[in-house]
């Protein structure tokens, strides 16, 4: 088995690569280092004494001593930093979102599938086991016929403090959106991943209503498709305490999860079946109550580092990429 240890480097150290740069520091991620962190910002470097720092991402890239480039910088940085890690057949995982523009999506996607290196990207709510679990099912074709789908997530509380602190956040020209593009994406991308790409959406949004913000932080949208399902998803940063909740109905019966459990309201005769060949004025199938709980993971960071050790295990040839960086496309082209 292959065992040599992947090194990483970290562009963008600020927030989300910091929390990066801990795990590998704190080797939660087997057979990798930490071995460079660039940032435009030296003061970070006080973070990481002991880990080489660059200002420069000419010289961090050039300098040839990374395996893979994690990209943690502002939303619109991510193709250029993305392309210049590739052209130096750096391996590289992007943080979400891709690209703040469907186009632009495709177009990296292209230029990276020219490119010797290997692509992902940071979606990792794809590996949380309760939709890892759902997907299952719908594989499989457990639920039947799917009719709708609502998804209300709107526990991304955030006060104007938060967006204040960063003068890229919640701009138009910096991070490219508000709540779809910085939170709701991971929603968004598993709706797509669960559910497929609608054909039409139709959209009720504000900007600022409850931030002096420019971008949107809430939004409403049904998303509609060809075979009849149909899909309502809700998003805010305003409301507290908010809640995650992700209801679908479906031929079986109806499945709820939120607070970490799945619960399948399963009935055994499909309503197709019973709504055509039932006697009865108002009597409802019977319906079985069937539980899946999850453990509530104590490392808040655990489905990033399932990313990262993925593709530190893809690259030692030990098992498939989960997130393949074309998976980016999709929920950028939602948001859009």
């Amino acid at each position: 088995m292959n065992n040599k240890i992947i090194k990483y480097g970290i562009i963008g150290i600020g927030g989300m690569g910091a929390n990066h740069a801990n795990l590998l520091l704190n080797n939660n991620v087997k057979n990798a280092s930490l071995v460079a962190i660039c940032d435009t910002n030296e003061t970070f470097s006080k973070s990481f004494p002991k880990i080489p720092f660059y200002k420069n991402s000419s010289e961090f890239f050039n300098k040839k001593i990374i395996d893979v480039a994690i990209i943690s910088t502002p939303h619109r940085s991510h193709i250029t930093l993305g392309k210049e890690a590739l052209e130096n057949n750096i391996n590289v995982i992007i943080e979400k979102p891709l690209a703040v523009t469907t186009r632009l999506c495709k177009e990296f996607i292209n230029f990276a599938n020219k490119s010797n290196a290997k692509f992902g990207i940071m979606l990792n709510q794809r590996t949380n086991p309760a939709f890892i679990k759902l997907k299952d099912m719908i594989s499989k074709g457990q639920l039947g016929k799917i009719h709708r789908y609502q998804w209300t997530i709107t526990d991304w509380f955030r006060t104007n403090y938060y967006y204040n602190i960063s003068d890229w956040r919640a701009t138009w020209r910096h991070e490219g959106g508000g709540v779809l593009m910085n939170q709701s994406i991971h929603q968004l991308d598993l709706c797509q991943w669960l559910f497929g790409m609608p054909d039409s959406i139709y959209t009720d949004m504000s900007l600022g209503r409850f931030h002096n913000i420019e971008v949107e932080d809430e939004v409403t949208s049904i998303m509609k498709y060809n075979d009849g399902l149909k899909g309502i998803f809700t998003t805010t940063t305003g409301e507290a305490p908010g809640v995650n909740r992700l209801e679908i109905a479906s031929e079986f019966g109806l499945l709820i999860f939120e607070n970490n459990k799945i619960t399948w309201n399963k009935i055994n005769d499909s309503t197709t079946n019973y709504i055509n060949n039932s006697k009865t004025l108002f009597d409802m199938p019977n319906v079985e109550k069937i539980e899946f709980k999850f453990p509530n993971e104590k490392n808040p960071h655990i489905e990033h580092n399932r990313i990262l050790q993925n593709f530190t295990n893809f690259l030692l040839d030990k098992e498939e990429l989960y997130v393949p960086g074309d998976q980016g496309l999709n929920c950028v082209e939602l948001i859009n």
